[in-house]
């Protein structure tokens, strides 16, 4: 399928205008960015996810509902596959508090200190994730189960009879297994609805949590790979055209990605892992878009020779519009049934993808292009030198054709003449 027109439009005519939206658009993305600040969620804050498969069916909305009542904010439910399981995101990662874990360190020294053969306290510390306890007992005739009674006589809320001993004999450093915040939240999961469950028997499948430190790590990683793959398309763009093309798809680029992360700031959705890859997917489609506008206005160039750059942008956008518009129409309309049908995060990466494409299309033309007319003019070919007076005409008027040589027959009937 494609539109023919058989025009060519004066584009550039008003790229003052686009130019001036897309600024301003860029500054406003960067103010929100900055203050409120996108909503950053587990992936990049820490958090829990929990697999809990329920023994009859349950909707998602009253899982939700449970995991709000607990005191989770805008908790993530994500069905899988399965038959009635779920898949729950909540940002809490720890369910000891900080003063709860010097309460039973000060209890466990006091029982030390009343009973020395069982040792002194050494290294006490509380796993980032609030599943287990890290504790030395220096001396004494402790065993496993002597260290999970000690914890559990100062109210830790350990999980089974035993320790794990970690490290050498010599060390006598252990692992208290601690019943963590996925067991808690699934034991309050299937309680009764009056005491804010869903009321459904199930089985807690997997536990997992994500710490905020590797959180932050995640989420410099995450900042690190987009900044990184423009970086290279700047490269590529550089040796595959010249140096007046490449500030312009980076400028691009670097456009469509803060209109996507402000679109997600002001609407408050969460930026995600998923939120990255779609950004990613939208600057390789912003540079795909941009690569082909670029290669037809680098064809016109070599073939309308004595053309203003204006002109030739203008000519290859109006050849490249049909294929323009078509894809984009049809990436949008597929993408969109995600918004739909999807939830959470599919529907998140889906809006992503989408306000990427149409700010990608739009900035193929308007900023990409306009930014390459001005380096042109502005450092090649300063002062118009290489624009012909009458060279909007050249893209349309074919060229008359060349006077033919008089014949030597001619030449001598005008002398007779």
């Amino acid at each position: 399928m494609e539109i023919k027109t058989g025009r060519i439009y004066d584009f550039m005519s008003i790229r003052k205008y686009w130019i001036a939206f897309s600024i301003l658009s860029s500054i406003v993305a960067l103010i929100l960015l900055w203050k409120p600040g996108p909503r950053f969620g587990i992936d990049f804050l820490g958090g829990t996810e929990l697999t809990v498969q329920f023994s009859a069916p349950v909707t998602t909305d009253a899982v939700r509902h449970a995991l709000e009542q607990m005191g989770n904010e805008r908790p993530e439910v994500v069905p899988t596959q399965n038959a009635n399981e779920y898949i729950l995101r909540v940002e809490k990662t720890s369910a000891m508090a900080p003063a709860e874990r010097d309460a039973i360190k000060r209890r466990v020294e006091e029982d030390l200190r009343a009973h020395p053969e069982k040792g002194s306290l050494g290294e006490f510390r509380l796993s980032p994730g609030g599943d287990h306890l890290v504790v030395q007992i220096n001396g004494g005739n402790l065993d496993a189960r002597g260290v999970a009674t000690l914890l559990k006589d100062a109210r830790a809320n350990v999980r089974g009879d035993a320790a794990v001993q970690v490290g050498g004999a010599e060390e006598r450093r252990w692992q208290v297994p601690l019943v963590g915040i996925g067991d808690q939240i699934f034991a309050r999961l299937v309680g009764p609805r009056d005491q804010g469950g869903v009321g459904v028997e199930g089985r807690l499948n997997a536990s997992v949590w994500v710490s905020p430190k590797a959180g932050r790590e995640l989420r410099d990683a995450a900042i690190k790979a987009v900044l990184y793959s423009i970086v290279f398309i700047m490269i590529f763009v550089a040796f595959r055209f010249d140096l007046r093309f490449a500030p312009g798809g980076i400028l691009a680029l670097t456009h469509d990605a803060l209109v996507t992360l402000g679109f997600f700031v002001i609407t408050r959705k969460e930026v995600t892992i998923s939120t990255v890859a779609a950004i990613l997917t939208v600057v390789g489609y912003s540079m795909n878009d941009t690569i082909i506008v670029y290669d037809r206005i680098r064809e016109n160039l070599a073939r309308k020779k004595n053309a203003r750059m204006l002109d030739v942008i203008n000519l290859s956008v109006s050849e490249m519009l049909s294929r323009t518009i078509l894809t984009s129409v049809t990436v949008v309309l597929s993408i969109s049934a995600f918004i739909v049908i999807g939830t959470g995060v599919i529907a998140d990466f889906a809006w992503a993808v989408v306000i990427g494409v149409i700010a990608g299309t739009y900035s193929s033309i308007y900023v990409a292009a306009p930014v390459t007319e001005w380096i042109d003019s502005r450092f090649f070919h300063p002062g118009g030198v290489a624009s012909a007076p009458h060279a909007s005409e050249a893209l349309t008027a074919p060229a008359e054709p060349p006077a033919e040589p008089a014949s030597e027959g001619g030449e001598a009937a005008s002398k007779d003449a």
